[in-house]
């Protein structure tokens, strides 16, 4: 009789020191696939800012939904009808995930170097913002004597009535 329990003890003891051993080499191997793809590491990248670039940041991100920044400005000369065309370039960053995919509009006011508005021009239909990308605003000048225009653009909410964005003031030349 004692033979036959030792023999059951021994098969329940083989049993639990088989499931044990899968146990710890199933732990050791999901430990090994986490450090080779750095999900458990103790190496932590710090990049230096400048305090104002850490000011403009959360400036940017914390007051306005999405960030618009200037990629180019150009004021031309439209060949046939003898107006000029003022054209500004930008690229967007929404910070807001729920205005992704939804529509939006843009203003550009045009001024004069001293001051006076002189066009607002607007994306009438709107847009489907995204998580970034590029936008062009464009408007003509038909009076031909103005060679220097300063521009304010935002981007707003569809009735223009809230502005989404910061707003970039730019200066630009006639380039004839």
């Amino acid at each position: 009789m004692k033979n036959i329990q030792a023999k059951r003890f021994d098969s329940y003891s083989n049993t639990s020191t088989l499931v044990v051993t899968i146990i710890a080499l199933g732990l050791l191997f999901s430990f090994s696939i986490a450090m080779e793809k750095g999900v458990l590491t103790s190496d932590y990248e710090a990049y230096a800012q400048s305090e104002q670039e850490l000011q403009q940041s959360d400036e940017n991100s914390s007051l306005n939904p999405v960030t618009i920044k200037l990629e180019s400005v150009k004021f031309t000369s439209l060949d046939d009808s003898g107006n000029n065309q003022l054209k500004v370039e930008i690229t967007y960053q929404t910070h807001d995930p729920k205005l992704v995919n939804t529509i939006m509009a843009g203003v550009m006011k045009v001024y004069t170097t001293d001051g006076i508005l002189i066009k607002t021009s607007s994306i009438q239909s709107g847009y489907v913002l995204g998580q970034a990308g590029p936008m062009q605003f464009a408007t003509t000048i038909e009076d031909q004597t103005i060679e220097d225009v300063k521009a304010e653009i935002a981007m707003t909410d569809t009735t223009h009535t809230e502005k989404i964005s910061n707003t970039l003031a730019v200066d630009a030349s006639l380039g004839k």
